[in-house]
């Protein structure tokens, strides 16, 4: 019989018609079945199972004032602490693992990004190494395109009278001025100045017979 009904079937056999009111509210304490692993109310326990979960727990604690229930009580308590110890070590070891997992990332991503920059470096220097060789070709290129095979003025042996200046200055007149640049020198030496030095720093264009034209690159 369920401990409820039990309960009211007293209660009724009372003189006063019912029990004390805490013996109605056993529905509000619960009991550990391990039979149903979980907790069931006690006015839900059948008479007999009540009384018999009550000699257990009786002897249990009958037990635990002996030596041998010390000891067991003992053990017990070793055993709880091993297995505290064994779930923070767990905890422990996961939190660890975690964090090398974390740095084992940590380590590939810098990698990575280690590898990403000695390539972007390396095409850097392709890029500069070739930009160098450009540079280098043009300057070269301009600088063959300068060089002459013989000496650098153009025109040369003009009289040095009104039709050579007349010649030279239509030149001038004539001359793409965006692209290049004309100078009149002028060529040999009048022989009346010989040996007078005056060709010492190269005479100018009244002391020379005849004209000398250069015509250079802007």
């Amino acid at each position: 019989m369920k401990i409820y009904k039990l309960v009211n079937v007293l209660g009724a056999l009372n003189d006063t018609g019912k029990l004390a009111c805490d013996m109605y509210e056993l529905g509000k304490k619960r009991y550990y079945s391990k039979a149903h692993q979980q907790e069931i109310p006690i006015s839900e326990m059948d008479f007999q199972h009540m009384v018999r979960a009550f000699v257990k727990q009786n002897d249990e604690d009958v037990r635990t004032d002996t030596q041998e229930g010390k000891i067991k009580d003992q053990a017990k308590f070793y055993d709880d602490v091993v297995e505290n110890n064994d779930k923070i070590y767990k905890k422990n070891l996961q939190e660890q693992e975690n964090k090398i997992l974390e740095l084992t990332t940590r380590i590939h991503n810098l990698q990575g990004m280690l590898k990403e920059r000695d390539e972007l470096l390396e095409q850097s220097e392709n890029i500069a190494h070739k930009e160098t060789e450009s540079k280098e070709y043009w300057r070269n290129l301009y600088h063959d395109s300068m060089q002459f095979g013989g000496a650098r003025y153009v025109f040369a042996e003009i009289p040095n009278n009104d039709y050579g200046k007349k010649l030279t200055r239509g030149m001038k007149v004539f001359l793409n001025n965006d692209s290049y640049t004309m100078r009149v020198r002028g060529q040999h030496i009048k022989p009346e100045l010989k040996g007078t030095g005056a060709t010492s720093y190269g005479q100018n264009i009244e002391q020379s017979t005849h004209l000398r034209v250069y015509i250079d690159k802007r």
